[in-house]
């Protein structure tokens, strides 16, 4: 059985390492934005959305990393095998990182002539921008197998100690450099790209100073990669799926809309992924090396029961969040850019974005249980069957109804997943399980979390000053985590548990 302890300080440190780094990114965006401007912004947008279309040459390394390193850990003499595996890894995704970071750079200045559409800044700006931002992404690339490295390892508090202190050296670098040096994209990017660059080197540094300690050196062997290769594939051609579902809405807006338009889209995504995708990847990151492990020494027993409990982890923070930010998407907007018209064009694409990445998160762990079984296709097919159907309507949507047709598509297709990709999911996976994650693990906690916030929305007053709309908020915030609490099992459970732990210390 895996380490109880170890499991808490994963999902506490990943949590706290998040929120930090989640609050330092919500804060900041009003500066750039001040210093930038929204077109300037939706720039940074369009490049994203050119990043993450260039996600489907992913080769599925550092989830196999990932993987492979928490099977391994299960047993202590393969501490040499772990470090060939990882140096094998390591080479091949540089090279991809390179690769990608060159054909970005080389695809700028075609970008930026007839993909956007700009209406005050010139060509040459973009062009430079995105070249910079391609130098960055090649960099970030890379950086990816080094966090899978830390998730096999099941070293998250190590991981986000060095994130947190590198992302906030990033964000209040940026500052300064608009601040005090040139108020300008060109110098924003170019310190985006060099601290980038740093943080890939610290990680790199750090992760092999984590692995097991051995006498010989670590070398690549093609035995472990031809081991591991189905796998990898796999991962790519989930990668690939879950792009195509979640960029096709970006690539149509970024082409279709002014970058006025598309800077807004970006804005409530930014929200929705700071707050919730933040959320759901913790909780998977930290329990997913905890599924391999107990996937590879066959104990299925103790698979599900932690199954359960993950979801109900997920429930229990995940459903608040994403039930408060639909319902209240235009104050949250208002107080954090202070912009009414921001808040005004950003408020119902917030909500429906609010609402699809909820459902997905909720699924998240399912899809993890299959990788660390080594299965891929369910997955696989299940993303097909969601291109097969939506896409087109992700392309009339948005063509006849502008940006709210990526998000609406989005959330139809989540729920579609929650209500025939789960069933048949369990039933592959966790049979006689479905019943217990529809109640108990979800449906009973997003029931109550939901009509109890729709009261508060009913009699939400309206116009409020800054500071009472944040007390307003956080008070609704609160009161809806309680009500997660108190109707999610584990977690009520476990916190009822600690409380009485504390309490017969304190008094004995």
């Amino acid at each position: 059985m895996p380490n109880k302890s170890s499991l808490k300080s994963n999902v506490i440190a990943n949590f706290s390492g998040q929120i930090w780094i989640s609050l330092i990114g919500i804060l900041v965006v009003p500066i750039y934005l001040r210093y930038l401007g929204i077109e300037l912004y939706g720039v940074i947008g369009v490049f994203w959305t050119l990043q993450n279309l260039l996600t489907v040459l992913d080769i599925g390394l550092a989830q196999t990393l990932n993987r492979e390193l928490a099977h391994l850990s299960a047993f202590p003499e393969k501490a040499q095998e772990m470090r060939d595996l990882t140096r094998t890894l390591e080479i091949p995704h540089w090279l991809v990182a390179i690769f990608l970071g060159l054909l970005t750079f080389l695809l700028s200045p075609f970008v930026a002539k007839y993909w956007v559409n700009a209406a005050t800044i010139p060509i040459e700006t973009i062009t430079y921008s995105f070249r910079l931002m391609s130098i960055t992404f090649a960099f970030q690339w890379a950086n990816s197998i080094y966090l899978g490295g830390f998730l096999g390892l099941q070293k998250q508090v190590t991981y986000n100690v060095i994130n947190a202190f590198c992302q906030t050296i990033r964000s209040v670098g940026s500052i300064a450099v608009l601040a005090f040096v040139s108020p300008t994209i060109e110098a924003f990017l170019l310190w985006q790209t060099i601290w980038t660059a740093v943080t890939t080197l610290i990680f790199a540094v750090a992760l092999w100073r984590t692995m097991p300690a051995s006498s010989v050196m670590s070398k690549f062997r093609m035995d472990l990669l031809r081991g591991i290769w189905r796998f990898a594939a796999g991962m790519s051609g989930n990668n690939i799926m879950w792009l195509i579902l979640n960029q096709t809405d970006k690539i149509i807006l970024s082409k279709l809309l002014t970058l006025e338009a598309f800077g807004y889209y970006s804005l409530a995504n930014l929200l929705t992924s700071t707050g919730l995708v933040t959320i759901s990847s913790s909780i998977s990151r930290a329990y997913y090396p905890q599924f391999s492990q107990l996937a590879a020494l066959g104990d299925k027993e103790n698979l599900i029961k932690i199954y359960h409990k993950s979801c109900q982890v997920m429930s229990f923070l995940l459903i608040p969040v994403s039930v408060v930010m639909a319902f209240f998407s235009y104050p949250i907007l208002l107080l954090w850019t202070r912009n009414s018209e921001v808040a005004q064009n950003a408020y119902l694409l917030l909500t429906l974005l609010a609402i699809g990445y909820g459902l997905y998160g909720l699924m998240f762990l399912l899809t993890y249980i299959q990788w660390a079984n080594g299965l891929t296709k369910l997955s696989f097919w299940q993303n097909v069957g969601g291109i097969i159907l939506l896409v087109p309507f992700m392309v009339f949507a948005t063509l006849h109804y502008g940006a709210i047709g990526g998000p609406l598509s989005w959330l139809i297709l989540n729920v579609l997943y929650v209500l025939v990709g789960m069933p048949i999911m369990h039933r592959f996976l966790l049979p006689g399980e479905l019943k217990e994650w529809y109640l108990e693990d979800v449906g009973f906690p997003a029931l109550t979390v939901t009509l109890a916030v729709g009261v508060w929305w009913y009699f939400y007053p309206g116009d409020l000053s800054p500071l009472l709309n944040f007390i307003f908020l956080l008070s609704v915030s609160m009161f809806a985590m309680t009500v997660s609490l108190l109707t999610t099992p584990f977690p009520r459970n476990w916190v009822l548990g600690f409380i009485s732990t504390k309490y017969r210390k304190l008094f004995a």
